[in-house]
């Protein structure tokens, strides 16, 4: 039996209310995952800026501390080749060998914290990995959706035809006129040729 005007268009009310139901879950769900994405790639900066800041400035006191260092070695060897005091060069000399080890001492600290920042538990990468990953776990969900959608609009496609016109067809042909019927559907196939 063919459906009629009023359960077509329930029919179609229904798949319209399951397309809305999709655009809003996809919009949920890419807000949802886009939220823990900004949130993660932010952290990732944010947890690493201090660190770095604080690196660049250990670098560049290093460096302030070695431009001293030089001017200190350049005075004590003039002071040395005036006086030619070994004694005083060689106090100098270990007090300068104890201040190059502080300062590599502070840069390997610098060095550790900057290995922390870069093995950081999730890299950039892997947090744009983990957040495709997450949209792709979620489009499972949606194509099941989608699926449904289908499934509602080909119920709603009925390509049979109308019982209605076999029953015609037989009663026409119960009462003998089948040959009729048979000789016009040939002429009509005809006439499209």
């Amino acid at each position: 039996m063919a459906r009629s005007i009023k359960a077509t268009r329930q029919g179609l009310k229904e798949a319209n209310s399951l397309v809305d139901s999709l655009k809003e879950l996809v919009w949920t769900d890419l807000k949802k995952h886009y939220n823990g994405f900004e949130e993660m790639i932010d952290s990732r900066l944010k947890e690493s800026e201090e660190t770095i800041l604080d690196a660049s400035k250990a670098k560049l006191a290093i460096v302030a501390g070695i431009s001293v260092m030089l001017k200190d070695f350049e005075k004590a060897q003039r002071r040395f080749s005036r006086s030619n005091d070994v004694e005083e060069l060689r106090e100098f000399l270990t007090e300068l060998s104890g201040r190059i080890r502080q300062l590599r001492e502070t840069n390997l600290k610098v060095v550790d914290s900057l290995h922390a920042v870069l093995n950081h538990n999730l890299t950039s990468i892997e947090v744009v990995e983990k957040f495709a990953s997450d949209l792709q776990r979620s489009a499972g969900t949606w194509e099941r959706n989608g699926r449904e959608i289908d499934e509602a609009i080909l119920e709603l496609c009925d390509e049979n035809e109308p019982t209605e016109l076999v029953d015609l067809e037989n009663y026409v042909s119960k009462q003998g006129f089948s040959s009729l019927l048979h000789s016009t559907s040939y002429s009509s196939s005809d006439e499209d040729d």
